[in-house]
């Protein structure tokens, strides 16, 4: 993560994050910053101070939840009614302004599942062995691997720009300072800044993960309760996930509700020119150091095939390999030179054996 114990006013200012709390225009970086606050009570005179200035710098403008907050008690003042029992008649006029003034940002939220399926309006997706390069309204362009899908929800490019993943994609952001961009997946949230990224969460596979190539990318796991990631550039996040049945007992079936474990390590450099997390936007494969069990999967999609074992045993076979595009009975020739095992290849149905 981005070490901010040092920071200075001046270093505060230019963190897009801080600035975007500061607006106090987007939900995820203002969470982050209070519990920042909270947890670093050394920094608090800087972090004053930079608001402060930020508000100067701004044009003297109140954060719009302030202004929320201002509006609502100058009209229980007003009408000497309760707060409570006038709560949404000031989120009423509350709403209205903000839409009117048109500086909202709506936040999305997964649990609003209805809502998020009728405001889609447009669906890329990809099939087994395919990928596409998409171009957005907006400059940004987005790879998408095979076997995945994304949303583009309605509206992006004028106030926000928000879209939906399932599966893998490479995102090239076009920088917007007053929109910034955001990526659903169903494990996470990502709040993007002017950014490369890729983002490989697909549904069957026991991780999901983000790679960060440039820029900056603030993460929100959807099960940590608002609990925030900050990326800097080099950095890859991995969430493991619980994909194991129910524990049956005597008594009753439990489930399991443990979050999932989060780790935070480097990219995968294979050459100069290579990255190993985001090589299949160049047309190649790169294996590093995973079991054949693991392959399983990106073999299966990348060349739109199904692959059984018959052994559990080479399953456990571990392959570090980088080839370019090449067809199924190839690349699993190139894999049999460094562990032995046997192949059937029967239409698209691929019988792997010791």
């Amino acid at each position: 993560m981005i070490d901010r114990s040092l920071f200075n006013v001046e270093d505060f200012l230019v963190d897009n994050t801080f600035q975007l709390y500061c607006a106090g225009t987007d939900k995820l970086c203002v969470t982050y910053w209070e519990n920042y606050i909270e947890t670093h009570p050394e920094q608090q005179a800087i972090i004053a101070e930079a608001r402060r200035l930020y508000v100067i710098l701004s044009g003297n403008k109140k954060p719009l939840n302030l202004q929320v907050e201002v509006l609502k008690e100058n009209i229980e003042h007003k009408n000497n009614i309760v707060p409570f029992q006038r709560k949404y008649n000031w989120l009423k006029i509350a709403a209205a302004i903000l839409l009117l003034a048109g500086v909202s940002f709506f936040y999305f939220r997964a649990g609003n599942k209805e809502g998020v399926k009728q405001s889609m309006v447009s669906n890329f997706t990809t099939k087994a062995g395919e990928r596409k390069k998409i171009r957005l309204k907006d400059g940004s362009v987005i790879f998408l691997n095979a076997k995945s899908s994304l949303s583009i929800i309605k509206g992006f490019n004028e106030k926000t720009r928000e879209v939906n993943l399932v599966g893998e994609a490479f995102f090239d952001v076009r920088h917007q300072k007053d929109k910034p961009f955001k990526v659903h997946t169903e494990d996470f949230d990502i709040n993007v800044l002017g950014t490369s990224f890729n983002v490989k969460i697909y549904p069957d596979e026991p991780t999901s993960e983000a790679t960060l190539i440039k820029g900056l990318i603030v993460m929100e796991g959807k099960g940590s309760k608002g609990s925030s990631i900050t990326l800097r550039p080099s950095q890859k996040v991995t969430f493991y996930k619980d994909l194991e049945s129910p524990v049956q007992t005597n008594k009753s079936v439990k489930a399991k509700t443990q979050l999932p474990e989060i780790t935070i390590n480097h990219y995968t450099k294979v050459n100069d020119s290579v990255i190993a997390e985001v090589a299949w936007t160049q047309d190649r494969l790169e294996i590093s150091d995973q079991s054949f069990a693991e392959v399983k999967g990106v073999l299966e999609r990348w060349y739109d095939v199904q692959i059984k074992f018959t052994n559990k045993e080479v399953e456990r076979y571990r392959f570090t390999a980088s080839f370019p595009v090449e067809n199924i009975e190839q690349a699993l020739t190139a894999l049999q030179t460094a562990e032995h095992f046997n192949y059937e290849i029967k239409g698209k149905q691929i019988t792997i054996s010791k």
